[in-house]
């Protein structure tokens, strides 16, 4: 298993970057957003996240090309985002404070102030207070597994003292925004996390200790946080490190279940987590993945309609995580332009190979994968070689300088390719051997690697 530290410093403790506003109520929130160089854009939009998709909650006209104004009834404290689209806004929280203004430019709607919002002021604060806490966590873990490594007693006791140290300032921190902000409060408690060095105990591991206090100042039945991202992001974060510590499968599906099992299924906050969960398993490339997205679909298919075909899209590339499972099958053009369907092959054992002329690891693997077709093509053996070229002629000229006579497809969109997208390749040259029943044997072998498992399926 990896270490837990080691996985604190490369994927736990993502930079903190929301914003939102706060408690107190009046009966009308009226956002005015001037805007500059928006260029004839008629309206700008408001939009909720439901931990998959961004969706619109408001609509603002303008009649000057510069000023667009949202009116909506006050509420608690709920996170907004103002903007064109999802690649193009601003995260805001709108609730309880009734006449706000941002300031801001259409081309970086990411940069937009509000200059009259105290509570987003504080938020800030709060913000900058929790990044430094973090980094500086980061920053003693890192020392302790030097001193570990090295062997330092001394420095590895001096190290943990000063943890205990950032530990008693954090839960301090926690309890004066308890009294003096209570909103505040939850964000920063779903962002605090106090260490096993100093808070653990012998009847678990660290990583035990992790998998059940990540979420311990956390009160999930707080409607506060059925509009809060903190949820999707938190629990994302929780959901990787699961995945990278080295856990098994059934021990992850455990700890997350009872994590889930915290939260009132019914509410808003269920939704986010789960959105967060599949998010996690999805980066992981976890085979943990068809399970949640199909529990996903089971229960917001109707009411999430949008979210749920995106759920759906991952539920088919799910099967390109797990030797055993169904190969997601998928059609592209070939170098005549007819399409060509991975199911096709069914009944032979199919090296589908992604790669591209410009990759230079990819050419030189070339000539071995022409050997081994030669070998056993006649026993059973095919390629389907999928190019993530941008342009065709390099790619057939590499077709025919690297003597590659089986079947080539390709839509030409780089890395965006549909068939690379759907089986989560990012970086090639990258390999999945699927067998005569159209499952998944493994994935990337190659070289010796590869000889010896057609060896093992088709013979010397």
């Amino acid at each position: 298993m990896k270490s837990l530290a080691f996985t604190f410093l490369t994927a736990l403790f993502a930079t903190v970057f929301l914003s939102f506003i706060s408690p107190a109520a009046e009966k009308e929130v009226v956002l005015t957003c001037n805007v500059n160089a928006c260029d004839k854009i008629d309206s700008i939009y408001l939009y909720e996240f439901n931990g998959i998709n961004f969706k619109k909650a408001s609509t603002a006209p303008t009649t000057d090309w510069a000023t667009y104004k949202f009116k909506m009834p006050a509420s608690t404290p709920r996170f907004y985002y103002v903007g064109l689209d999802a690649a193009n806004m601003k995260p805001i929280i709108l609730g309880t404070e009734n006449n706000l203004t941002l300031n801001g430019t259409c081309a970086q709607f990411q940069g937009a102030q509000l200059p009259d919002s105290d509570l987003n002021k504080d938020y800030e604060l709060v913000k900058n207070r929790l990044n430094i806490d973090k980094s500086e966590f980061s920053s003693l873990l890192q020392q302790m597994q030097a001193a570990d490594r090295s062997g330092n007693v001394d420095m590895t006791n001096a190290v943990i003292l000063k943890i205990a140290d950032l530990d008693k300032r954090r839960l301090n921190y926690l309890d004066s925004l308890k009294k003096t902000n209570p909103y505040l409060h939850k964000v920063a408690a779903i962002n605090t996390y106090v260490s096993y060095q100093i808070h653990g105990n012998a009847d678990m591991t660290e990583l035990e200790y992790f998998a059940t206090k990540y979420f311990q100042f956390v009160d999930w039945k707080d409607v506060d946080y059925n509009y809060m991202p903190w949820v999707f992001e938190q629990m994302k974060s929780y959901t990787q490190t699961l995945s990278s510590v080295g856990f098994p499968e059934g021990v992850q599906k455990d700890f997350m279940d009872k994590m889930l099992a915290q939260i009132p299924s019914n509410s808003r906050t269920y939704m986010l987590a789960m959105g967060g969960i599949i998010n996690g398993l999805q980066a992981a490339k976890s085979p943990l993945l068809g399970n949640y997205a199909q529990r996903y679909l089971e229960k917001y298919q109707k009411t999430e309609p949008e979210a749920a075909a995106q759920v759906a899209q991952l539920l088919k590339m799910s099967g390109s995580f797990v030797n055993g499972g169904e190969a997601p099958d998928f059609t592209m053009n070939d170098t005549e332009g007819n399409p060509v369907k991975l199911s096709d092959f069914r009944g032979k054992v199919m090296l589908v190979d992604f790669w591209a002329s410009w990759c230079g690891p990819c050419r030189r693997e070339n000539p071995h994968v022409v050997e081994l077709y030669n070998h056993y093509h006649k026993k059973g053996f095919d390629v389907l070689g999928v190019s993530l070229d941008k342009s065709k002629e390099p790619w057939l000229k590499a077709i025919k300088d690297d003597g590659l006579v089986w079947n080539h497809v390709s839509d030409l969109k780089y890395w965006s390719n549909a068939a690379a997208q759907l089986y989560g390749v990012t970086s090639i040259p990258h390999t999945v051997l699927v067998g005569k029943d159209g499952k998944i044997i493994a994935r990337n072998l190659r070289g010796e690697q590869l000889t010896a498992k057609l060896k093992e399926i088709l013979g010397e």
